[in-house]
């Protein structure tokens, strides 16, 4: 499938629930939403854009992200759906690379890869890594304007409109999802790699700094995953 002009979208804002400001918490040195950008810059299929709120709260994160050169939208706050559609519309994009801002090890590796995958399907509404990649090496693929669709047709639920790919889910019956299987050096190491707790950034926090320098691979993260869960269960 061709899937025309493609943009790797991260959503954030500084007022998440569970770990406010998450975002701006240190990773190696730097911001994490700057970690993750980063990770994702190199991505030869598509090209990273930030959207978050158009609240005043996130000016400081929008113009911290528009320092790094990331092109940033700013759109609905609890409308997730909303806000990616109409970044969509605003670059132009056929075809969306979703990935969250709470999963920072996710690498431009993962995202072509991906998209490699979704090329050789003739059809989709979803493609997704979820259930088939450790938890946090997450990565989901839509075509534009099916989410347009969906968000034009007054069926989402408020849990789906904060939620972006939940519709897909919740009526998998109706709509063609592909799975991607990850090649053997990625399968699962025993950690989760998503950030939504304290504990959880302290340990993001430790396994950062223990990459190589200016090292993105997945096998690397993964590698210090495993001596992580080792090291704990011993």
């Amino acid at each position: 499938m061709t899937l025309g002009k493609v943009g790797i979208v991260v959503a954030a804002r500084t007022g998440s629930r569970r770990l406010p400001g998450k975002v701006l918490l240190p990773l190696r040195g730097m911001p994490m939403i700057v970690f993750l950008l980063r990770r994702l810059r190199p991505a030869r299929g598509g090209v990273p854009i930030f959207a978050t709120t158009d609240l005043a709260a996130d000016d400081m994160l929008a113009a911290l992200v528009a320092e790094e050169g990331i092109a940033v939208f700013r759109g609905a706050n609890e409308d997730v759906v909303a806000r990616y559609v109409a970044a969509a519309e605003h670059f132009a994009l056929d075809t969306v690379v979703r990935v969250t801002a709470d999963c920072p090890f996710v690498s431009a590796e993962l995202v072509d890869y991906c998209l490699e995958s979704a090329r050789g399907w003739e059809t989709f509404d979803l493609v997704t890594t979820k259930t088939r990649f450790p938890v946090g090496l997450d990565a989901e693929i839509y075509r534009s304007q099916s989410m347009a669709t969906l968000h034009r047709g007054n069926q989402l639920t408020q849990m789906e409109r904060e939620h972006l790919t939940l519709r897909y889910y919740n009526h998998k019956d109706a709509y063609d999802i592909r799975y991607v299987d990850p090649m053997v050096p990625w399968e699962s190491s025993g950690t989760h790699f998503t950030v939504d707790t304290g504990a959880d950034y302290a340990r993001a926090s430790r396994m950062a700094a223990e990459l190589p320098e200016g090292d993105i691979s997945l096998a690397s993260v993964l590698q210090v995953a495993r001596r992580h869960t080792q090291n704990e269960a011993s």
